[in-house]
């Protein structure tokens, strides 16, 4: 479970991007994702403290869904409205960039498959945490 108090206090909010590889491009997909994307997320937008990828396990009765991949990155509460700002901004000055012939300062990978879902969130309670995962604490 995402912890969403910081030990300052400020409540954290999260982007979370839903995406796919094109087919057969996963390697290639994971690796700019990793290696790339989430860093210059986290470090060239400043609202954004911090950034992780998982991918959907494929577990026998589990329903099914159109997204392989998931980003979580985590937003202060104070930051809000400027981590959506950037966020916006950022994929204007890719469009821009490259209508220029330049580098965007977060370029997109061609691996990624164009249908990716975005959305924003914010706690609407407080933590539990149950069985042995308190143990773990």
């Amino acid at each position: 479970m995402i912890d969403t108090t910081k030990s300052n206090g400020v409540e954290m909010h999260l982007m979370v991007v839903l995406s796919n590889a094109e087919p057969g491009r996963d390697e290639e997909f994971n690796r700019w994702y990793d290696e790339q994307h989430v860093p210059d997320t986290v470090q060239k937008l400043d609202s954004i403290v911090s950034g992780r990828r998982y991918r959907r396990l494929d577990l026998q009765g589990a329903p099914s869904h159109p997204f392989r991949y998931l980003a979580v990155y985590e937003i202060p509460d104070d930051e809000l409205d400027s981590a959506r700002q950037q966020f916006v901004d950022q994929r204007a000055e890719r469009v821009e960039a490259l209508a220029a012939g330049r580098e965007p300062l977060i370029p997109v990978s061609d691996a990624i498959s164009p249908d990716v879902l975005v959305g924003f969130f914010a706690p609407t309670g407080t933590p539990v945490v149950g069985g042995s995962a308190r143990e773990r604490r």
